[in-house]
């Protein structure tokens, strides 16, 4: 909601909270924002002011051109043509009756004074003929085409400064929208009931979750809603056992909070690049893994502590022991069978194993003690008994770490 802003959390539901649909989750603060509507809104009504003298104004140029084509400019036109007209009557006129008095002055009608008098008339008028028809020429061949020109011009930069001040009122109707639009997202509500759970807060060193009173920007997560009925299992397998784990495997999965619960899921991923601990790298390198659960009505929630056990096959009617009854005796697997005499070290075959129990391929029989502990670096001899025995349907397991859940 806050566009590149930065913005105070002035109220924060409680995490952990269960909510519903339109429930009040964060509300931030809109001081800055509100000066900034006020701003805009004067910028609106300017902007329609400036829009309303623009229209009239391409409306003035619009007239202008109707006059020059139509009104003043075309009567301009009609005058210079009819006093081109008239001069050229009177022109005729007066060279008719000049024609006609040079018989009755030859015969003594008229003296030679009146006749001059004639003349002269003629030549004025010719005279103004010429003007007449300059001026005729100078209206009609420059004036009303540059007046018309002119007026055009003009209507078009009326209409361009039409349609920027239209823009302009838009762009400020847009901005004053997308503005209150901020003001009324600045409080957040929530989209579908659950349980709130803060976000880490980015600019917090070291990190800690948000809480009321941080600035945040919009790139800034506030509160998340997850589905709890649908979560998955963010895990990690060891270097050596990566290559057992495939994608659709089973799990079984313990949560911390809830001993006695077991859960059922499958791994959905499996990681492609090793990792290691920033604060342990010399331990062994890691894989990512992604355990999808089973739906359930457990009450579990984002950021429990749980570990699983993913079977990556199983194995019937085998021999096994625990995995420390087995010690490495100069290059060979080897085990410590208790006797009524003492202790009897055997070499053995190993096969399928977990992190629990392995298998024992040849080496003992279903009924064997052994020690748990090496007796040949042991500070007593008294050996700590083992069972080996027969198994029907036993699964052998990759276990991942302890991690956490988090909604799907």
């Amino acid at each position: 909601p806050l566009a590149g802003r930065e913005a105070e959390i002035t109220e924060l539901v409680a995490e952990g909270t269960r909510v519903n649909e339109g429930d009040l989750l964060v509300r931030l603060d809109t001081t800055d924002l509100q000066r900034e509507v006020e701003r805009v809104r004067q910028e609106v009504r300017q902007s329609q002011v400036d829009l309303q003298v623009a229209e009239i104004e391409r409306q003035e140029a619009d007239a202008t051109i109707k006059s020059v084509a139509e009104g003043e400019g075309a009567l301009g036109i009609e005058e210079a043509r009819t006093r081109l007209q008239l001069v050229q009557k009177k022109v005729e006129r007066l060279r008719q009756e000049h024609e006609q008095l040079k018989p009755l002055m030859e015969k003594g009608f008229i003296t030679r004074e009146e006749l001059k008098r004639t003349a002269d008339e003629l030549e004025q008028s010719e005279e103004e003929l010429a003007l007449a028809r300059k001026r005729a020429d100078v209206v009609i061949g420059l004036t009303h085409p540059r007046d018309t020109q002119r007026a055009h011009l003009q209507l078009a930069q009326k209409e361009a400064s039409l349609e920027n001040a239209r823009a302009k009122a838009q762009e400020a109707q847009a901005r004053l929208k997308q503005l209150v639009d901020q003001v009324e997202n600045c409080r957040i509500y929530a989209r579908r009931p659950g349980m709130a759970v803060y976000e880490e807060f980015l600019n917090a060193s070291p990190r800690r979750k948000i809480r009321a009173g941080d600035r945040v920007t919009g790139s800034q997560g506030l509160v998340t809603i997850p589905e709890v009925n649908r979560m998955l299992m963010e895990a990690s397998v060891s270097e050596a056992e990566v290559h057992r784990v495939r994608p659709s495997q089973p799990a079984t999965i313990r949560v911390e909070a809830f001993p006695d619960l077991r859960l059922t899921g499958k791994v959905t991923r499996v990681g492609t690049l090793a990792r290691a601990s920033a604060d342990r790298p010399f331990e062994d390198k890691r894989f990512d893994l992604i355990v999808e659960l089973d739906p359930t009505g457990a009450d579990l929630r984002p950021e429990m502590t749980a570990r699983a056990d993913i079977v990556v096959g199983t194995r019937t009617d085998v021999l096994l022991v625990p995995v420390n009854a087995v010690f490495e005796q100069q290059g060979a697997m080897v085990c410590h069978v208790v006797r009524p005499l003492g202790i009897e070290t055997r070499q053995v075959e190993l096969g399928e194993s977990n992190d629990v129990m392995v298998e024992i391929v040849s080496g003992l029989s279903d009924g064997d003690q052994v020690t748990l502990t090496d007796p040949g670096k042991a500070a007593s001899p008294a050996p700590s008994p083992g069972g080996a025995g027969q198994h029907q349907d036993r699964a052998r397991s990759g276990r991942s770490n302890s991690h956490v859940l988090q909604p799907r």
